[in-house]
């Protein structure tokens, strides 16, 4: 057998006292690389919860946008409404203002006064009526 000197020994014990020290950075070094791995993770979700946030946000604006479109087309149709009776109107006007000239017409023919007053309580009565209708 041979025989181990004290500087074997020795250098023995620093060898492994070197590999457990070198086998405790590694273990170091691991432990903080999952650490930061743990940290990006955890970032990621807070990352993820902002994302599903930001788009429950988004839909609900598209909800509001949707019932301004709504709202909007109603009003179209309700202004649709008043213009078409705006036109009927102003089909009664053109009515009655292609009736004037046979008017004149037939005041410039009368000869006596009741002819006249009966014509000017006519226009008087005619002019309230399309008054009338125009205010409407």
């Amino acid at each position: 057998m041979t025989a181990f000197t004290e500087n074997d020994l020795k250098r023995l014990e620093n060898l492994i006292i070197n590999g457990q020290k070198a086998i405790e950075t590694r273990l170091t070094s691991l432990e903080n690389g999952q650490k930061a791995i743990e940290t990006r993770l955890t970032s990621l979700e807070n990352g993820q919860k902002a994302i599903e946030n930001s788009i429950g946000e988004i839909k609900r604006e598209i909800q509001v946008l949707e019932i301004g479109q709504t709202e909007i087309k109603g009003e179209i149709r309700t202004l649709d409404a008043k213009i078409t009776g705006l036109n009927a109107r102003v089909q009664l006007i053109e009515a009655s203002v292609g009736k004037i000239p046979d008017l004149a017409e037939k005041i410039g023919g009368v000869k006596n006064w009741k002819q006249i007053g009966i014509s000017i309580v006519t226009a008087f009565v005619g002019g309230v009526i399309g008054w009338l209708i125009r205010g409407k």
